[in-house]
């Protein structure tokens, strides 16, 4: 139940950011798994209507919160159930990291949209950007073990 309904938020935390949040071809900071620079954000931010800021920082905000903590209980139950020991603490600490980045990266990308295209600084964007790459590669890790653990566990049973 816990992982549709994980799945049931991130699709509707996409599809949103798809269908609202597009700007000018460009999407919202949170997606752009590369990072993105001040010329991008300046770009983006410019882009949005007053109405798309407004839910930027209202509804799709409210959804990254719950999506992260939602997928964060996933990992950490799923890896509960199949590690012990170092390799338990190694990737809970690792899912603590995500959730942790995925928090950090709201709060600064919060702050851009705040600040606006002609406030924000080089410096503001590159901590924002850096929080976005952390979160996905964070991210991708703990999905990567994950599925190694699903995949041991499929080859022990057949």
């Amino acid at each position: 139940m816990l992982a549709l309904l994980t799945v049931v938020a991130f699709a509707t935390l996409a599809g949103f950011a798809e269908l609202r949040l597009r700007a000018d071809g460009m999407g919202v900071f949170d997606a752009r798994v590369l990072g993105y620079g001040l010329d991008e954000a300046r770009a983006y931010l410019a882009a949005l209507t007053a109405e798309q800021t407004v839910l930027y920082k209202t509804q799709f905000r409210l959804g990254d919160t719950a999506f992260p903590a939602l997928l964060s209980l996933l990992l950490l139950l799923w890896f509960r159930r199949r590690t012990r020991g170092g390799l338990r603490l190694a990737l809970t600490l690792a899912v603590a990291l995500y959730l942790a980045a995925d928090y950090m990266e709201n709060m600064l990308i919060g702050r851009l949209l705040e600040l606006g295209p002609e406030a924000i600084t080089r410096q503001s964007v590159a901590t924002a950007s850096l929080f976005t790459q952390a979160k996905w590669a964070i991210v991708a890790i703990c999905l990567g073990a994950a599925l190694l653990l699903w995949t041991r566990k499929e080859r022990t049973t057949q």
